[in-house]
């Protein structure tokens, strides 16, 4: 398939042609292909198309995480809590937008965590601390961490050597 491409690419070099309306013109011509670009950022784009509930919830969630992490002392003094109580993790894991692949993970923590958040930023006197006394909130924020937990699995499934296009088209469509 590699020669394909290298053709099309020569042709289009030899042609003084830009290889970016190569898609356009190819689709102008074959109206039922398909054509695909980047399918891991998916997840990425799915996290910018939320519909608004999801959304606010969402960045309430990404400011909780980052009032803890974005400050090291906040990020020291919530660790000592947590190992006081001896739970399995003890620091929240940073959002990013640079990191989108590990927003699953993220918001799977910040669950996971949620009573202890919640006595920090109460004692913290944060105004954020009213989301996590929310049960609506709550159960929007298990239903992200799944989402996005699901994404992150779909992301790894599409990466690797032994990929081709029909089964990474076949997983993005599952």
């Amino acid at each position: 398939m590699v020669p394909v491409f290298r053709n099309m690419h020569g042709w289009c070099c030899s042609n003084d042609w830009k290889t970016n309306r190569l898609v356009g013109t190819c689709a102008f011509q074959l109206p039922t292909a398909t054509f695909t670009h980047c399918m891991i950022q998916r997840e990425s784009l799915a996290s910018k198309r939320m519909n608004a509930d999801l959304k606010s919830i969402f960045d309430q969630a990404v400011k909780i995480v980052n009032f803890i992490k974005a400050h090291p002392l906040n990020s020291r003094l919530f660790a000592s809590l947590c190992s006081n109580i001896d739970l399995d993790h003890e620091q929240l894991l940073m959002h990013t937008e640079v990191r989108w692949l590990s927003r699953g993970k993220v918001f799977n923590r910040l669950f996971e965590l949620r009573d202890a958040v919640r006595e920090f930023l109460g004692e913290k006197n944060s105004q954020l601390v009213v989301h996590l006394n929310d049960n609506s909130w709550i159960t929007v924020l298990a239903y992200l961490a799944d989402m996005f937990e699901l994404l992150n699995k779909l992301n790894l499934s599409l990466q690797g050597k032994q990929t081709n296009l029909i089964n990474l088209s076949d997983k993005v469509s599952a």
